[in-house]
C-alpha cells in the first residue's frame, strides 16, 4: 500500500482538480485507490447535511464506498471533536488511515487548503501529517512570479525532504509559459527537486463554464443544453456583441452577454465569440428569440433576478467543482501527461 499526501501553497493552486485527476488516473492504471481528508475545510449543505465539498466530489466521481463522514472525519462546521487534544486527534486519524488502507493499493490524503500555515480551523498543519503518516508527498503550487515560486518550492521541500515525490506548477501565464519551462523547471530539477510537470494557465480550467454561472444564478436553461461546457472569460451587457440571427436580441434590453473564454484578444472592433446569453428579469422570451440562439447553438438562461442584481450575484459568487466536470479533469489529465508529467510521478512514486 502507498500513502501519498497531496498538499498545496494555496491561492488558487488547483488543489481539488489536481487530487481528483490524479487519483482517476491511478484508479484507471488498475490500482485500487482509498481517499481522505482530515478536516473539512470546504463545507457544503447537501441533503439536509453539512458535508465536506472536496471528499463528496472524490466519492462521488470516483464512485467510492465509504460513508462521508469518514472520509473526512473533521468538519470545521462540527464542534463535537474540537475538545479533542492535538494528539488524540493525530492518533485517531491515524488509526482511520491504516484501516481505509487495508483494502487500497493507493491511499490519497487531501491536504486544506495550504501547507504552509496554521489554521484556526485545523488544530494540526498539513506539513505535520506527512512524517506522521510517513506518507509521500505531492505539492501542488500556483505559479506567481519566479521568486515566490522558487521560495514555495524550496521552503516545502526542506521541511518534506525525501518523502517530496512530485511538484506540480499550476497556472502559469502563456506569455511566461516558455520561460518557466525552459529556464526555471531544469535549473529546479537541477538541484534534485523533484519538478513533475508545469501547467499553463488554461482557459478550459479557469473560467466558470456556462453550467456553473448557470448554478449560481439558479438559471432556467431554455436552449442549448448540449453547450453548457462552454467557458466564460467574460460579460457584457452592450450588444456590440451581437451578429447575424443574434441581433434580435438587441430588442432585450434586460440581459447579460456571456462571452466565450479566450486567450487571444482578436480583432479589435469585431464582435467577440458569445458563450451564452442570460435574460434576466423572469419574463419569458417571445420564440423568434428562442428560435435564433437555437440556430446559432448558443445556450440561453432565464433568471428571476435583474440585470444588475445577477452581475453583483456573479461578481460575489463562487462555484465549485462538481462530478459533472469530468471534461476538466480529462483535460487537465491531458495536459500533464503531455511532458510525461504523470509518468514520471508514478515512476517517482514506485508504482511504474
Amino acid at each position: 500500500m502507498s500513502l501519498l499526501f497531496i498538499g498545496s501553497t494555496g491561492d488558487r493552486a488547483g488543489h481539488s482538480l489536481i487530487t481528483w485527476a490524479l487519483a482517476r488516473k491511478f484508479m484507471m492504471t488498475g490500482f485500487r485507490v482509498g481517499f481522505v481528508k482530515p478536516f473539512g475545510t470546504d463545507p457544503a449543505y447537501v441533503a439536509g447535511r453539512w458535508i465536506d465539498h472536496d471528499a463528496f466530489l472524490i466519492k462521488e466521481s470516483l464512485n467510492l464506498k465509504e460513508p462521508l463522514e469518514t472520509m473526512c472525519p473533521y468538519l470545521v462546521s462540527d464542534e463535537a471533536w474540537r475538545a479533542k487534544g492535538r494528539d488524540e486527534i493525530m492518533a485517531e486519524f491515524k488509526s482511520l488511515v491504516q484501516d481505509l488502507s487495508e483494502s487500497t493499493d493507493i491511499m490519497i490524503v487531501m491536504g486544506s487548503k495550504h501547507i504552509f500555515f496554521d489554521d484556526a480551523a485545523c488544530p494540526i498543519p498539513d506539513i505535520a501529517f506527512i512524517p506522521e503518516l510517513k506518507s509521500d508527498c505531492v505539492l501542488v503550487h500556483r505559479y506567481r512570479k519566479v521568486s515566490r515560486t522558487v521560495y514555495s518550492v524550496l521552503s516545502v521541500n526542506s521541511l518534506v525532504r525525501d518523502r517530496m515525490k512530485g511538484i506540480i506548477i499550476n497556472r502559469i501565464p502563456p506569455e511566461e509559459f516558455r520561460q518557466v519551462t525552459s529556464s526555471l523547471v531544469p535549473t529546479l530539477r537541477g538541484k534534485a527537486i523533484p519538478i513533475t510537470t508545469a501547467l499553463p494557465e488554461d482557459p478550459f480550467l479557469s473560467f466558470q463554464s456556462l453550467r456553473e454561472i448557470g448554478e449560481v444564478l439558479n438559471g432556467e436553461v431554455l436552449s442549448g443544453k448540449e453547450h453548457l461546457d462552454k467557458s466564460v472569460g467574460g460579460m457584457t451587457v452592450g450588444s456590440a456583441d451581437l451578429s447575424a440571427d443574434l441581433l434580435l436580441f438587441k430588442r432585450a434590453y434586460n440581459k447579460i452577454i456571456l462571452l466565450e473564454a479566450s486567450v487571444d484578444e482578436g480583432v479589435q472592433g469585431e464582435p467577440r465569440p458569445l458563450a451564452g446569453i442570460v435574460l434576466t428579469g423572469g419574463r419569458r422570451p417571445p420564440s423568434q428569440l428562442v428560435q435564433a440562439a437555437e440556430k446559432a447553438k448558443i445556450p440561453l438562461l432565464l433568471i428571476k433576478e435583474d440585470t444588475f442584481a445577477a452581475l453583483e450575484k456573479l461578481d460575489h459568487g463562487t462555484s465549485r467543482l462538481s462530478p459533472r466536470d469530468e471534461g476538466k479533469v480529462r483535460h487537465v489529465t491531458d495536459l500533464m501527461e503531455r511532458d510525461g508529467g504523470i509518468a514520471r510521478l508514478m515512476e517517482s512514486l514506485g508504482l511504474s
